[in-house]
């Protein structure tokens, strides 16, 4: 693993410094190393630098590792490799919220209200995933109860985008919540996603080998000393918090969660103490070289949850095909 975690490393610094160093406006890679030693430099130049393009960079790392690790998370708890964090509904929760607010007008009251509402979405949603776990911790029935909040959400969040068609720059401003973004993202926001992903990660390590024993079954995790409902109070707390304020910071990327935690398990093996760290820091330089790409390579500006989207489908029927095979 130390390898191949110096290698990602790497590959996540080198594109850090290259996303400082892309997009619109004059500013070499001389100038960056300027700013960051604090020299002399033009007020334009540490605007660039300093207050838009490494809170934006970092965000970008926060998240993608958030949702990695959140991702690799989830298919513990369910013991399936095609769960992702959306499957409890938290992010459709946070995603309808932050789409009914931007509805109503809730943007004009500040910059942090739409945020707000997502993450108020997202606790709704955690909380009946809570009150039905106490009644019911069985795998099955908070897979259903995940997909039916989040079939709910969704409706709603149609109903919202097909009102707001009627009012073009409403409609525009839900489309671009739901596609996700980094653009204007400042260190408030950093700091934010920087501490959901430090107590996410402590969370994730109290249940590591919780989550081990449950890859061998219930009743064998059980009767190994593992407190299940423990476990998925646990769990489901820390893939909520994970994934609602990711979507209540930059709105919806999908896809994260699922894809990373296959590439990891490749490299590290299925053990959570390897697997969990291993999803964080391969999320966090994946997504970082997505936001890079959107603003370098592209002709136009693409939101990175659409590439997110894009390179995860095929993914998604790639360990489609696979257990299908393995089941027949």
């Amino acid at each position: 693993m130390t390898r191949w975690a110096a290698i990602v490393s790497a590959t996540l610094l080198v594109a850090l410094w290259i996303s400082l160093v892309a997009g619109p406006g004059d500013v070499s890679h001389g100038d960056v190393a300027s700013v960051l030693l604090g020299r002399e430099v033009t007020a334009l130049q540490r605007a660039l630098v300093w207050d838009l393009r490494l809170p934006r960079s970092l965000l970008a790392v926060c998240v993608g590792a958030s949702l990695g690790l959140a991702g690799a998370l989830t298919q513990g708890l369910f013991r399936n490799p095609l769960a992702e964090p959306g499957v409890l509904g938290v992010s459709a929760g946070a995603a309808m919220a932050g789409a009914v607010g931007l509805a109503i007008g809730l943007d004009a009251a500040g910059p942090w209200a739409i945020p707000g509402a997502a993450c108020l979405g997202a606790i709704g949603v955690l909380l009946v995933l809570m009150a039905w776990a106490r009644t019911d911790a069985r795998t099955s029935t908070l897979i259903l109860c995940g997909v039916a909040l989040a079939s709910v959400c969704g409706a709603v969040t149609t109903l919202v985008l097909s009102v707001g068609i009627e009012r073009w720059e409403v409609g525009m401003k839900v489309v671009r919540w739901l596609m996700g973004s980094f653009d204007g993202r400042t260190w408030p926001h950093l700091a934010i996603g920087a501490s959901a992903l430090a107590l996410g990660a402590a969370l994730a390590a109290w249940v590591r080998q919780d989550l081990d024993a449950l890859q061998l079954g219930s009743d064998t995790a059980v009767s190994l000393g593992v407190d299940l409902r423990h476990t998925w109070r646990v769990g489901i707390t820390t893939v909520g918090l994970l994934a609602g304020l990711c979507t209540a910071l930059t709105g919806v990327i999908g896809f994260v969660g699922l894809v990373v935690p296959h590439i990891a398990r490749a490299f590290v093996g299925t053990g959570h103490a390897r697997l969990l760290p291993a999803s964080a820091l391969l999320g966090g330089t994946l997504l970082l070289l997505v936001d890079v790409a959107t603003r370098t390579i592209a002709f136009i500006a693409l939101p990175p949850g659409v590439i997110t989207s894009l390179l995860g489908t095929p993914v998604f029927l790639v360990v489609l095909a696979r257990m299908r095979t393995e089941i027949t």
